[in-house]
């Protein structure tokens, strides 16, 4: 867990100096013994390269909001937030050429910023979660499950800007092990209606590759609409080939 908390330390600062989707462009961790390390970062945001130093010590390491706790269970899965740790067996089948047409783009460590699980208010901004799906019997992280917000919506498709708020967008992907099982549909089954909920969601969009029917079949049994192939979609898993998805959204009506 320790090396969970300065993980998502380091990021949370990336975060915190260049903007939710700044990435890390160099990193240098110096131990000060006994009990802080001195950590020399550059950072790319929308602004250009951010350079900076300070300070991290062990306590700072250790107050740092994160739990491996289990926050979902079903009959075959636990479900929890995404740390580090979990993230290698992740990326490990993210590799295969066969999830990654499906899924139509990787996986971005830097963007799990791994901040603890909160609800929040309409005011209050928060831009990704990421939860890892284990196995019960084993704990072995299997998928994952992303939300995050739409910066610009209205430049992926009129269809989805019509909305005055918004829109979240729902990703996820499962090792090409545990396909055909129901798996992810057991996990979204209970992870998206308590997601949705706890951050009055109001707005759930998801993008498909427009052969993979039984990603297309999950969206449908969460009650997301299918809209079309989604307009100017030139997302690139790799050089060869060009993948084209759908829309499926759901608007959620909020008491």
């Amino acid at each position: 867990m320790f090396t969970d908390k300065f993980i998502g330390t380091l990021r949370y600062h990336v975060c915190k100096i260049g903007g939710a989707r700044s990435t890390l462009e160099n990193l240098e961790v110096y131990n000060n013994a006994p009990d802080s390390f001195f950590i020399n970062i550059v950072v790319k945001g929308s602004d250009g390269l951010i350079s900076t130093s300070y300070t991290l010590t062990v306590k700072d390491i250790l107050d740092f909001p994160i739990t491996s706790q289990t926050l979902l269970t079903t009959e075959r899965l636990e479900i929890s937030l995404l740390l580090p740790g979990s993230e290698p067996k992740i990326i490990e089948f993210l590799r295969d050429p066969d999830v990654l047409k499906m899924r139509g783009m990787g996986y971005s460590p830097i963007e799990n910023i791994h901040s603890i699980y909160q609800n929040h208010h309409d005011s209050v901004y928060w831009d990704k979660y990421y939860f890892v799906v284990r196995i019960r019997k084993s704990s072995e992280p299997i998928g994952f499950i992303g939300f995050y917000q739409l910066e610009r919506p209205d430049l992926i498709t009129p269809v989805i800007s019509q909305a005055p708020y918004e829109s979240v967008k729902l990703s996820y992907a499962l090792s090409k092990t545990y396909w055909g099982q129901g798996i992810m549909s057991e996990a979204l089954a209970v992870c998206v209606p308590w997601f949705v909920k706890g951050q009055n969601v109001r707005e759930l969009v998801g993008f498909v590759e427009v052969n993979n029917y039984a990603s297309r079949r999950m969206m449908q049994k969460l009650g997301l609409q299918d809209y079309g192939l989604l307009e100017d979609s030139m997302s690139k898993a790799d050089l060869k080939n060009t993948y084209r998805f759908v829309v499926y959204k759901k608007s959620i009506l909020v008491n």
